[in-house]
């Protein structure tokens, strides 16, 4: 797997969520959230990929720092921009069987789009592709 841009250096997942501007004393049940200014911020496990700098995200289960809100008043839609969380996971779980434990995580840099959103039938929640802005 190869990504088509330049990583920064990784670091706790906490971390990340507190970087991207996203209040919490915890990153335990955070799959994102919404800074203070209203910017949303969600995140992809960095195997989620389609090789061309494409990343998929879902809608969260839960609403730990407002990003399942976001969600259902519609705000995620193509066109939105959003601020990125790359993980990488501990272990070697595949990709949408459940399970996963964060290693630690990357907030990469600029905006970037929902390019396509779907309902993903077999996870059984809405489903979004992102791509850097100035891609």
């Amino acid at each position: 797997m190869e990504i088509p841009f330049k990583l920064p250096p990784f670091q706790k997942y906490h971390e990340a969520l507190i970087s991207a501007g996203v209040r919490t004393a915890t990153a335990r049940g955070f799959w994102g959230g919404v800074t203070e200014d209203g910017q949303i911020v969600a995140t992809s496990w960095i195997d989620a990929n389609d090789g061309k700098g494409r990343f998929s995200i879902f809608r969260p289960l839960t609403n730990h720092g407002n990003l399942k809100t976001q969600w259902e008043v519609g705000n995620m839609q193509v066109g939105t921009e959003i601020r990125l969380i790359l993980l990488r996971q501990r272990g070697n779980k595949i990709l949408g069987e459940g399970g996963r434990v964060v290693k630690d995580a990357v907030l990469m840099p600029g905006k970037w789009k929902i390019v396509e959103t779907l309902y993903n039938e077999e996870r059984h929640r809405p489903q979004a592709f992102i791509e850097h802005s100035s891609a």
